[in-house]
């Protein structure tokens, strides 16, 4: 008398950045094992069109502490922002709930992302449930515009990839 569950898998990827010399996509990964509900994860493929394989995006800067330095600030401030949003009142200042701290952006895939089809001028940070809030709140895809501090951190080969804006 027990309803059937299937078990699933799947990914859906959307496309973030074509420029002449890259393909930029986000992937959202779900698998449903039978629980309350499935749980969900992200990823992210940057193509190198020249090259003609896939490059780790974290390989187009000179570190990841020099992009985390560049981004801590914004990311975090968007992240409040959309958890405001998500739960209709600000966070609370110096809360220690672990659902109300900042994180570190370089813990999860980084996307570059373009507007324009010419250059990056957004990099995504995408933040799976349960990291920035409860799983009732979803994930939190996180967009900032470069900024001249981000594109002192990229390496001198792949500036031209990249355009401030947003």
């Amino acid at each position: 008398g027990y309803p059937y569950r299937a078990f699933g898998s799947w990914t859906e990827w959307k496309l973030a950045g074509d420029t002449p010399g890259w393909l930029s996509l986000s992937g959202l990964a779900s698998v449903y094992t039978g629980g309350a509900h499935p749980m969900h994860g992200y990823t992210a493929l940057l193509w190198d069109k020249a090259a003609g394989g896939e490059r780790p995006v974290a390989s187009l800067f000179t570190s990841p502490d020099a992009l985390k330095a560049a981004i801590q600030a914004d990311f975090c401030r968007e992240v409040d922002r959309q958890r405001t949003e998500k739960r209709g009142q600000p966070v609370p200042a110096g809360s220690p709930d672990a659902f109300d701290k900042c994180l570190d952006p370089m813990a999860y895939p980084l996307v570059p992302a373009s507007t324009s089809g010419r250059a990056f001028d957004a990099l995504m940070v995408l933040v799976p449930p349960y990291e920035a809030g409860p799983y009732a709140e979803g994930g939190y895809e996180v967009t900032l515009g470069v900024t001249a501090a981000m594109l002192a951190t990229v390496k001198p080969e792949y500036r031209a990839a990249f355009a401030a804006g947003r």
